[in-house]
C-alpha cells in the first residue's frame, strides 16, 4: 500500500534513529538500508525539507535526525516523500455525486484513512523499543540480533 519511496524513506528515518546525534553519511545509510545512493539523497533532501533531518557538510558531516525519535511518527517521514491522499470527492468526476462518495471509494477512503491512522499512531522509537527482540531494521548491523521473518497468509 505504501510506495517504494515511502518505505525507503521510513527505513532511512529508523537507521538514524538507530544512531542518534552521530551524523551518518548517504552512503552508510545506502548501505545498510538497501537503499540505492542516488535514490537515498533525494528523498533525504525531502526529509530535510519536511524538517525531519538535518545534513552537516564537512570531514564529520552527515545526516541526523531533528527530533527524537519519540516525536516522529511513521506518518511523518510517509508524509514528506509520497503523502497520502484521502478520497474527498468522487475521482470519477460524475456530476451528481458531488462530495458524496459511492459504496466504493467511500470504502477505499475508510481504508486509506484507517492506514494514516495506523502510521500516526507508532513513534520511531516505539519501533526501536520493541520487546519482540527482533531489530527495528532487518539487516541494518542493529545490536540485536535479526529474527526469522514469518509468513504471512495471502488475501
Amino acid at each position: 500500500m505504501l510506495s517504494q519511496t515511502a518505505e525507503y524513506a521510513l527505513r532511512a528515518v529508523v537507521y538514524l534513529a538507530q544512531h542518534p546525534g552521530e551524523p551518518t553519511t548517504v552512503e552508510q545509510i545506502a548501505k545498510h538500508t538497501q537503499v540505492p545512493v542516488g535514490y537515498l539523497a533525494k528523498i533525504l533532501q525531502q526529509l530535510a525539507r519536511a524538517g525531519l533531518t538535518s545534513a552537516q557538510r564537512g570531514l564529520h558531516g552527515g545526516h541526523i535526525l531533528t527530533r527524537s525519535p519519540a516525536q516522529i511518527t511513521l506518518l511523518d517521514p510517509v508524509m514528506a516523500v509520497d503523502p497520502i491522499h484521502r478520497i474527498d470527492r468522487c475521482p470519477l468526476n460524475i456530476n451528481g455525486h458531488g462530495h458524496e462518495l459511492c459504496p466504493l471509494h467511500r470504502t477505499l477512503d475508510n481504508v486509506i484513512a484507517a492506514v494514516a491512522r495506523s502510521l500516526q499512531a507508532v513513534t520511531v522509537a516505539a519501533l526501536l523499543e520493541d520487546a519482540s527482540g527482533a531489530a527495528p531494521l532487518c539487516g541494518a548491523g542493529n545490536a540485536r540480533p535479526a529474527t526469522a521473518a514469518v509468513a504471512l497468509p495471502s488475501i
